[in-house]
This record gives C-alpha cells, sequence and structure tokens, in this order.
C-alpha cells in the first residue's frame, strides 16, 4: 500500500504514550499549585515571611497528604467518569455532539448523497460502512469517533451537506476515514477522558466559588466571630485559586490537545488523496471553509473538548500554539502547492443543493471495488440499507449447497427468525448466489449500518440464528467463518461495549503461537490440495519471527473462535508482521484469484487491519 498505515498506527500509539507523559507532568504540576493555594488560604503559612528563612519543616505535611490524596483522587475519578460515558464507542460522542443518525429511507437527497459518499470511501478504505450522523450546524466541519473500524461513527455538519459538491464532501469523508485506519480515534476518545481529569480541579473550585457566594449573601447582616470571617475567607480564597489552577490545567490541557493532535491533521488530507485519487476534492473544501461566514466553527457546548476530533478547528482559539488543526492556507497549499492563496467567493445554499452536487472534477478511472459496486443489482444495494432484508442478506451468505444442510438452515430461519425473514431470504438468495467473492465481501461491509439499527432484543434473536447457522454446517469452511465472525463481532461493538477493543496488547505473535498457528492453518486450507496447502503452510511460517511446527495443524475453529479477540488486541507492528504471514499463505502460488483477494479483504476486515488490495486501486 502507498501510505503504511501500519506505522502510521504505531504512531499514534507512541503519540498516546506521550499524552499519558504529559497529563503526569500537568497532574504534578496543578498538585503543587493546589497544595500552595491550600496552605495560604487555609491560614498555615503567611505569604509575608515566605523568604529565604523560610524553613520547610514548618509546613503542614498532614494537610499536604491530605491534599494530594484529595487531588489524585479527584483527576482519577474525572478520568474514570468520563472514560465510563464514552466505553460505548463513537455512539455516544455523536450524540453528545446533538448528532442524529441518518436511516437509508430519507426523502433528502443531500443526506442520500452522504450516506452514498460514506459507504463509497468505507469500500476504499475496505472499513466495514459506519453509522452516520447530522450535526445540525451552518458550519462545514465533519468528525470520526470510536475506539476501532467496528464501532466507529462518522459526524458531518448540516453546512457540509448545503455548501460542498459531491467531491469536496468526499474529500472530507475521506479525510475522516483515514483518521479511522490511522488509529487516531482511539488516542482521540483517551484524550477527551484525560482532558476532563485535568479542568476538574477548575470545576471544583467554580463551584465552590458560588457556593460561598450564596452562603455569604445568607448571611448577610448577620453577628459573625473574627475567626468564622476567617475562615470564610479563606474558604473563598481557596475556591478562587482552584478557579486559577482551572485556567492553568485548561492551558496545558489545549497545549497537549494542539501536541498530539496537529500533525495527524496533514497526514489525513494526505491520506484522503489515496481514497479519492482526487486532491483537488478536499483542497476545495478547505478553500470553501475559508470563505464561509460560520467556517467550521461548532456551536454545540459539548465542542471544546472533542475540538480535536474534527476536519476543521471547531472552537476559536486566542493564541494559535492551541489551535487543533493547522492553518487552512498551510493543509490547501500541501494539497495544491500552486494555489494564489485566495479563497472562493462564499455560496449560497440554493447554489449547490440541485445538480450540482454531483461529480465534476474527478475524471479518474473508476476502481476495481468500484466497477463491483456499479455491477451489484440494484436489489442488494437497496435491501442492504434496511434493517429486515440486511439480516436475510447475511443468511444467504451463510446457506450452503448442500440440500440437507440447506433446508435444514431454511428451518432454522422459520424457527428462530421469522417467516417474514424467510421470504426475505427466498426473495433475495438466488441474486446473492450470482455474486462473486469479492462482491460477496462488499456487500457483507453495506450491511453493517442497517444491522447496528437493530434493538438489543433483535440483535440477541439475531445473534442466535447466526450461531445455529453456523453450527448447522458439519464441515464448515473459512468462508461462512468469517461472515458469521465479521458480523458478530461489529455487531457486539454496537451492543456490547465490553466487546469493543479499546487498546492494544502487550502481547507478541510469539506468545499467541496457538491463535496463529489457528489462523495460518485456516487460511491456508483455502489453497487447494494438501500439498498446496502444506506449501501456503510453509510460505506462511518463514515469515514469522519465531518458530512454529513445520507440520500444518488441524483446524479447531471453537479454538480459533476463543482466541480471536487476543489477535483483534495485537499492537500495530504485532499485526503488520501477522498479515505479511497472511498474505505469504495466500499469494504461495505466485496468483492472486478473484476469490483470493476476497479472501485478504475479507480477513483484513475481521483483523481490523489497514489492507488495501489492487482490487480497491486498480
Amino acid at each position: 500500500m502507498s501510505s503504511n498505515f501500519f506505522a502510521q498506527q504505531d504512531l499514534a500509539r507512541r503519540n498516546t504514550r506521550i499524552l499519558v507523559t504529559l497529563f503526569t507532568l500537568a497532574v504534578l504540576l496543578l498538585l503543587l499549585l493546589t497544595n500552595i493555594v491550600a496552605v495560604i488560604s487555609l491560614g498555615f503559612v503567611d505569604p509575608a515571611v515566605l523568604n529565604g528563612s523560610w524553613q520547610w519543616q514548618s509546613l503542614p505535611w498532614n494537610l499536604v497528604a491530605l491534599v494530594s490524596v484529595i487531588v489524585i483522587a479527584a483527576v482519577g475519578l474525572a478520568v474514570l467518569f468520563k472514560w465510563q460515558q464514552l466505553k460505548a464507542g463513537g455512539k455516544v460522542v455523536a450524540e453528545s455532539l446533538g448528532g442524529q443518525r441518518l436511516t437509508a429511507d430519507s426523502d433528502d437527497p443531500l443526506q442520500r448523497r452522504l450516506l452514498n459518499v460514506v459507504e463509497e470511501m468505507a469500500l476504499a478504505a475496505n472499513t466495514p460502512v459506519p453509522p452516520v450522523y447530522l450535526l445540525p450546524e451552518p458550519s462545514i466541519n465533519a468528525f470520526a469517533a470510536g475506539y476501532s473500524p467496528a464501532d466507529a461513527v462518522i459526524g458531518v455538519t448540516q453546512g457540509c451537506l448545503e455548501q460542498l459538491n459531491r467531491d469536496e464532501l468526499q474529500g472530507v469523508v475521506a479525510h475522516e476515514f483515514s483518521h479511522i485506519l490511522n488509529g487516531d480515534m482511539r488516542m482521540n476518545i483517551r484524550l477527551i477522558a484525560i482532558l476532563n481529569g485535568i479542568l476538574f480541579l477548575g470545576h471544583i473550585g467554580y463551584y465552590m466559588l458560588r457556593g460561598s457566594s450564596r452562603s455569604s449573601t445568607v448571611r448577610l447582616g448577620t453577628s459573625r466571630s473574627s475567626s468564622s470571617k476567617k475562615d470564610g475567607g479563606g474558604i473563598l480564597l481557596l475556591a478562587l485559586g482552584l478557579v486559577v489552577i482551572g485556567y492553568v490545567g485548561s492551558f496545558f490541557g489545549n497545549l497537549i490537545k494542539a501536541a498530539v493532535s496537529r500533525q495527524r491533521e496533514f497526514l489525513a488530507d494526505a491520506s484522503a488523496v489515496q481514497f479519492t485519487r482526487n486532491p483537488r476534492g478536499i483542497a476545495g473544501a478547505l478553500k470553501v471553509i475559508g470563505s464561509h461566514n460560520s467556517r467550521s466553527k461548532i456551536a454545540n457546548p459539548n465542542a471544546d473538548e472533542n475540538s480535536h476530533l474534527f476536519f476543521g478547528e471547531a472552537i476559536s482559539r486566542w493564541a494559535s500554539i492551541f489551535a487543533t488543526h493547522p492553518p487552512l492556507s498551510n493543509r490547501i497549499k500541501r494539497l495544491e502547492p500552486q494555489w494564489n492563496g485566495k479563497f472562493p467567493t462564499p455560496r449560497s445554499t440554493q447554489t449547490t443543493s440541485g445538480e450540482e452536487h454531483t461529480s465534476t472534477t474527478s475524471q479518474a478511472k473508476p476502481t476495481q471495488a468500484e466497477r463491483l459496486q456499479q455491477a451489484l443489482p440494484l436489489i442488494l444495494l437497496h435491501s442492504s440499507r434496511q434493517t429486515e432484508p440486511a439480516q436475510a442478506l447475511v443468511c444467504c451468505l451463510l446457506l450452503q449447497q448442500d440440500d440437507s444442510c440447506r433446508a435444514q438452515q431454511l428451518r432454522l430461519i422459520k424457527e428462530l427468525g421469522s417467516v417474514a425473514l424467510l421470504q426475505q431470504v427466498d426473495q433475495l438468495c438466488d441474486s446473492v448466489a450470482t455474486l462473486n467473492a469479492l462482491q460477496q465481501v462488499q456487500l457483507l461491509q453495506r450491511v453493517m449500518p442497517a444491522l447496528k439499527a437493530l434493538t438489543e432484543g433483535r440483535f440477541k434473536q439475531f445473534e442466535q440464528l447466526l450461531h445455529a447457522l453456523f453450527n448447522s454446517i458439519a464441515s464448515p469452511g473459512i468462508s461462512p467463518w468469517l461472515v458469521s465472525q465479521f458480523v458478530e463481532h461489529s455487531l457486539a461493538a454496537q451492543f456490547d461495549p465490553t466487546q469493543i477493543s479499546k487498546k492494544y496488547s502487550a502481547k507478541t505473535l510469539s506468545q499467541l503461537g496457538p491463535a496463529v498457528s489457528q489462523l495460518l492453518a485456516l487460511v491456508s486450507s483455502a489453497a487447494g490440495d494438501e500439498q498446496q496447502q502444506q506449501q501456503a503452510w510453509q510460505a506462511a511460517i518463514s515469515t514469522l519471527a519465531f518458530n512454529l511446527n513445520s507440520t500444518r495443524p488441524e483446524v479447531a475453529l471453537q479454538l480459533l473462535t476463543q482466541q480471536l479477540p487476543l489477535l483483534l488486541a495485537l499492537a500495530p507492528l504485532q499485526k503488520q508482521q501477522l498479515w505479511q504471514a497472511i498474505e505469504r499463505c495466500v499469494q504461495a502460488d505466485k496468483l492472486l484469484q478473484n476469490n483470493e483477494q476476497a479472501l485478504l479483504l475479507a480477513l483484513a476486515l475481521l483483523l481490523e487491519i489497514p489492507y488495501q488490495s489492487n482490487a480497491a486501486n486498480s
């Protein structure tokens, strides 16, 4: 691939470590400042005597210890509270910003165009098609949020729909998909939780200040001892000090946010060009932002804590060092070095609400993925976007040719699903059977948004049906296993937050030898006869930096299913090694057939590996 997404994911992982280090330093500074404010405001130290003769032994160390414990606990609880809020992934972020989820039955042509563009970019990036949220903002902006491709969502403002033509919208959406593949989303969600902890002390001071003010009003005109007045003044001073510390925390928080996110925007712009093959699309969107009245500003009160997620600068900053994004002119210059520096005339909503939204600038030859998409029967395209038919399509992908097994599977669909679902399967199965292997993978990607619209109860029912359909196959091969595992993994991220892979494992490939062995054995089983399977196995294990048994083991799908989460959690460079072994296994015969390309794409989807084949780009 032209862009090494594994390396970029590893860079994002290292940036997360830097983020944790900066957070630790910021907390230590806040700890010091809070202790200084506490001992002075509560009367333990007179600032007038703070000179060279000051004796540190006279400090109230018991108070310092108590304040330190309270500060660390408060910051830690604030981080954990925000982390708990965000555990359900990207949809929580989208909803907190006022996003409304779009459905395929929308009668708004601009919304339908957006959904089509998101589908196209998901196929280009080889990720599951994510749910799309519309933000009621007049500005031009967008974001991607989530921990992984399985729970990612795309958010787009109303201004994007009304102001951008199709190529420009495609460039913006492609930029967000690059954040998904580059591993930025996981880092960005952690950043939200960490910054909430840094700012928490300021919130405490603010509420203490409000409480002190109300108490002072109530006590006005009443008799108070001088000691009580002094105590009240100390609390007020402490509250003021915490507010000041809150501003210091905000200063460092915004500095950290800018430091870890700005350079990732240049990378995402470049990756967007790779997906769309049209630099004028994303560059045009940036120019429109520069000429638009609202630019990319987001009015939602939660925009500040999420500002680093967006395509453009979401919040006005008083200093450029706090900007989470590079200046528009710098981003445009990198995409169009010959740009004259002038922004276009502002557009009106009317001029972009009609046919002008069709693509006018992209003249690139359609990719194989786009040709496959265009060849999909319309009934399947329509069905993949509707909840009930989408379930039927997955069932069709699991149906076997063996008459006895097929009859049992149809009975299961009727008993565990419904008569209506069985009718849908009967209506669609012939069309699905005509698809080649690559088109079947595309269909699998497309059904995700519709399936994620299921209620939790219907998901449980559908999950039970999937298990039954798979278990009815006497000797399941790699295709039905991939279908069942991918659908279940992606849907679990929607309904069960514990199934979302939120952090990378410290384990190496060599420590996961049994899981690696089972996966490579399964992949090699698709090679042909026994000799070809052994050849594929030998090609795969020769790429590994540790020894596996030269004899290919028997495939145990139940064991592999149990160990799959361990492989999903591998660190990026460990996954890259695994992927190199998988590629060598599939390409051992020096030929890459259509079904082998489909196998690689499906495996990449399941393992959340950023892979783009020649099928997607040729």
